[in-house]
């Protein structure tokens, strides 16, 4: 990692804590290089996390019929959606649907970003890899845990 990054970083969050600049929901994000594998940014419910591994989990298939879309359903908060399916290689645990705890495997090889019609775009740059998951909560009646929806 560069010494710029870090210094950038370092300025930002002196302008971020002597208030010339806010950060407020719905902002744009992006990951940078000075990410490591475990790092995530939250775009409401789903999960983008960094992993070291150019292989999805256990479980996955490739998606042979990729859709832009990251999270199942037909509401406006399952519209995570990538930009484009270029430079990207989408694997899905298998059996995926609404009731999924995990998400999409995601190989870029060109930078794309996440798209939400209410939460802000997220950037992922070439050559990361990203695990997609989603917040849970924990339905008392059937005493389970659930995914949380938007």
């Amino acid at each position: 990692m560069s010494v710029n990054v870090i210094e950038a970083i370092r300025n930002h969050a002196q302008r971020i804590a002597s208030g010339q600049e806010r950060v407020s929901p719905g902002m744009p994000l992006a990951f940078t290089e000075a990410c490591t594998p475990g790092d995530c940014i939250w775009q409401g419910d789903l999960a983008l996390i960094i992993t070291a591994s150019n292989n999805p989990p256990k479980g996955y298939v490739r998606a042979t019929n990729p859709s832009v879309q990251l999270v199942p359903g037909n509401n406006v908060g399952a519209k995570h959606c990538l930009d484009s399916l270029e430079g990207v290689e989408v694997f899905l645990p298998e059996n995926w649907n609404e009731e999924s705890m995990s998400g999409p495997f995601l190989r870029i090889t060109q930078e794309r970003n996440v798209l939400h019609p209410t939460h802000g775009t997220v950037t992922i740059p070439a050559g990361f890899n990203v695990e997609c998951g989603y917040q849970r909560e924990y339905d008392k009646e059937l005493e389970r845990e659930r995914r949380a929806r938007d």
